[in-house]
């Protein structure tokens, strides 16, 4: 195939590279498309041609006007040939139309078929193989009249997209147009395709391609294409091979600044020793010197780091030495032991007070080491200076964890009454306890099997990092397996991803989704992993089950499975994400409804929201969505449309994806973006105010209300699905009014009301009402109580945001 004549290849690579260097990476990309770039407003950036649509099953390019000529077109859909993506409009920060160099697109040659059976709907596939070296494979369908097999082959490559089009073939052809992300083709299998599209002896051609890996952002790729390039067409008339040497120069820098961004990728997830080991060995060879010298940078700030460290430890000893009373001399040691064993960047800021008051005269050795002991385990801006305060917070924390660990009621009603006669238990220090403290239950059971045994580092198996376990939910006994991010620490706060497969996936299947496939020797290495995410995979469903079946059995699978992991693994509740694939998406979904306070974001994959979702949809205003969907996977579009709809509104926070031409597939093109969208996502302090609906008596704890007894014409057990005719959802409404008054509106026979400080002020009285009734007498105060946050902790297991007090209904 003849290209379009290019610019001589010294205009062609000053307008490419010379200005490109100089940008930064995340704005490269766009720079160079020809496509409108869309800001978001959680800092996103969407490039692609615009459209417009009053719904996600309309045909965006289609006219849909209402009555009179007026649009009513409020969903924004983002184009970019790989997939459409669907936002409210008030969800764009600013729409940009920069147009730069176009879109390198390469057409390769394939005897497509035009005409054939056409592929409307298309299920999970029972063999896919690889692309041979012409682009081509075999994708073998399930269909009730046997195996179908589609010949597939590669007819355009994009940086974006690989388009992958139905092949002629004997009997029968197919009309199937797919896309592939170009990120997700390995570099062999792109490099030979390529190779085969584009004449060899053609330098316009060759360069193209060269191009396309440049806006691909895959440098290294573009360095060694151009090195071909320089090596079979030297001495050609019009080459400069001292161009070409200049712009392999501008690759490679660029280059470096990727492995300069993904240092510090790794760094931000703690993965430090790995972000060393990167920097050392940092190429040298045709970077710039600034490039370097932010190499050097860094690795000076590392090294500063454990000097710094080095020096706290020692001081610390020191101080401990220092002490006069043998006794409390042993005791302080065994938790500076704790300290030099623990002590990482995730906590020496717990130091900072010790390390500051360290440097002067104006503490003895006894209100140092109280300083740096109650500071490690408060945090430095809550330290004491008293050492047998200090020392009795070091026993608080063990009974703590002694409580929170054993399973036996009497055994814990002995340590409450130990907690409770303890000097310096105040609710608020236990909570600063509780949020510093490690998970009180290992990963792996000691020998002796007693659950009161302190977590201990989580030791290398076959898989590192990888662990299973099962939670007793009922009868059953549900399995759950976690995958943790490398250089793992129990003092660090992780974002969580809770995935739930499909019916007859496994959960391993689930962590090679999120955290990379297994390799040898060294583990799964995928984007949670770059990322610093904790994975949990939960085996919900029962075996032969047909359907999720929206059952408080589903539910508590999951959610048991949730907290016995918090129990055990370092996880940041508020960085909770719940996703999953097919009928696991339809759990996710359901979930991310029923209990929206738990979530900081919902990441449904080909699911369906059916059954009580319709009724819960006001519900999603609460939680940030990112649906993926199949453009094929049967009617999903159309069953999930009025839905979806609902949710591309101004109040909600939704992105909806719809990748072109995928069926039923895990999607794995949406990772990077995934987790992209999910490092902007958090979950806040409980609204000022709420209105949630439920249909189903377990569904009952929105953030601070739990109510019991609800209205039992609005009840309606899956089971006994559908409602009648004319049931409405009972609505769960909490107000938090200004001078300390909370209001509570439901129809449940009896309420809970839980309080935390982020919520009322426990110094002053607090007013409750229930529809209208007072639940506190008027000026009364409600006091903190112990048991109540304890209790809290150990069931709920959410040790960042537990509740102080409660106050029941009569």
């Amino acid at each position: 195939m003849r290209f379009p004549p290019a610019p001589a290849v010294k205009t062609l690579w000053r307008f490419c590279l010379a200005g490109a260097a100089c940008l930064p990476l995340a704005g490269f990309a766009a720079s160079l498309a020809t496509a409108a770039t869309i800001q978001i407003k959680d800092g996103r950036v969407l490039v692609g041609e615009l459209g417009e649509t009053s719904g996600v099953a309309e045909d965006p390019l289609a006219p849909n006007t209402a009555s009179g000529g007026t649009n009513l077109k409020s969903i924004l859909v983002v184009e970019d040939g790989l997939r459409r993506t669907y936002l409210h409009k008030t969800a764009v920060r600013e729409v940009l139309d920069q147009r730069g160099e176009p879109t390198v697109k390469i057409r390769v040659w394939q005897n497509d078929a035009k005409r054939g059976a056409s592929l409307g709907v298309i299920g999970a596939p029972s063999r896919v193989s690889p692309f041979d070296d012409h682009g081509r494979r075999i994708i073998e369908l399930p269909s009730d009249k046997g195996p179908i097999s589609v010949i597939q082959g590669v007819t355009e490559v994009t940086p974006v997209y690989t388009r992958v089009q139905g092949l002629r073939a004997e009997p029968r052809s197919y009309i199937w147009d797919m896309r592939l992300a170009t990120s997700s083709l390995p570099r062999e299998t792109l490099s030979t395709i390529l190779t085969g599209a584009v004449a060899q002896d053609d330098f316009d051609q060759r360069m193209q391609v060269v191009r396309l890996y440049l806006q691909a952002e895959r440098y290294r790729d573009a360095a060694r294409e151009l090195e071909t390039i320089r090596n079979d067409f030297a001495g050609r008339a019009g080459v400069e091979a001292e161009d070409i040497d200049d712009n392999l120069r501008r690759l490679r820098e660029l280059a470096s600044r990727t492995l300069l961004a993904e240092i510090e990728l790794r760094q931000a997830a703690g993965q430090h020793q790995l972000a060393r080991s990167l920097l050392e060995r940092f190429p040298a060879d045709g970077v710039a010197g600034d490039t370097l010298q932010r190499v050097r940078e860094l690795l000076d700030d590392d090294d500063a780091t454990r000097d710094l460290r080095a020096d706290l430890l020692d001081q610390l000893e020191r101080t401990v030495e220092g002490l006069q009373d043998e006794a409390t001399r042993r005791v302080a040691a065994i938790i500076v032991a704790e300290i030099k064993q623990r002590l990482s960047s995730a906590s020496e800021d717990r130091l900072t007070a010790f390390r500051q008051l360290a440097t002067g005269n104006a503490l003895g050795a006894e209100e140092l080491a109280a300083v740096a002991i109650s500071g490690w385990l408060l945090g430095s801006n809550n330290a004491v200076d008293s050492l047998p305060g200090a020392l009795q917070l070091v026993r608080i924390r063990d009974n703590m964890r002694r409580y929170l660990s054993t399973r036996d009621a009497q055994a814990r009603d002995a340590v409450f009454l130990t907690l409770q006669d303890a000097e310096g238990a105040e609710v608020s220090k236990i909570a600063e306890l509780v949020a510093r403290m490690e998970p009180p239950l290992p990963l792996v059971d000691p020998v002796d099997n007693e659950s009161e045994s302190a977590a201990s580092p989580p030791t290398t198996g076959a898989v590192p990092g990888y662990f299973e376990r099962f939670v007793k939910v009922g009868d059953r006994e549900v399995r759950w397996v976690v995958q943790l991010p490398p250089e793992y620490d129990p003092l660090r706060s992780y974002p969580t991803i809770v995935t739930l497969g499909d019916l007859g996936v496994a959960p391993e299947r689930q962590l090679d989704f999120w955290s990379g496939g297994v390799r040898e020797g060294i583990g799964r290495v995928g984007q949670a992993t770059r990322h610093g995410y904790v994975v949990v995979a939960v085996e919900w469903a029962w075996s032969n089950q047909l359907r999720y079946g929206y059952t408080a059995e589903e539910h508590a699978a999951v959610l048991a499975s949730l907290r016995d992991a918090m129990r055990r693994v370092a996880i940041d509740p508020d960085r909770v994400f719940v996703t999953g694939h097919g009928a696991g998406g339809d759990l996710a979904w359901d979930l991310a409804l029923a209990h929206p306070d738990l979530w900081a974001g919902a990441l449904p994959f080909l699911g369906v929201a059916d059954q009580y979702c319709a009724w819960y949809w006001k519900n999603s205003e609460f939680v940030p969505w990112r649906i993926v969907l199949g453009e094929l996977d049967g009617d999903k579009i159309a069953r999930n449309a009025r839905e979806l709809d609902r949710y591309l509104r101004p109040r909600n926070d939704t992105t909806v994806v719809e990748y072109r031409g995928r069926g039923y597939d895990p999607l794995s093109d949406d990772l990077q973006l995934a987790f992209e969208w999910m490092n902007r996502k958090r979950r806040g302090p409980p609204p000022e105010e709420f209105e949630c609906f439920t249909m189903r008596p377990w569904d009952n704890f929105f953030w601070w209300i739990e109510a019991s007894g609800l209205p039992e014409k609005s009840m309606t057990a899956p089971a006994e699905w559908p409602p009648d005719r004319g049931v409405r959802a009972a609505s769960i409404r909490g107000r938090k009014f200004s001078g300390n008054k909370l209001g509570l509106y439901t129809g449940a026979e009896k309420v809970t009301v839980w309080l935390s400080p982020e919520l009322v002020n426990f110094t002053e009285p607090i007013e409750i009402e229930h529809n209208g009734k007072r639940l506190v007498a008027r000026d009364e105060r409600v006091q903190p109580d112990l048991k109540t946050l304890l209790e809290d902790v150990r069931t709920r297991a959410d040790r960042k945001r537990p509740y102080w007090a409660k106050v029941e209904s009569p």
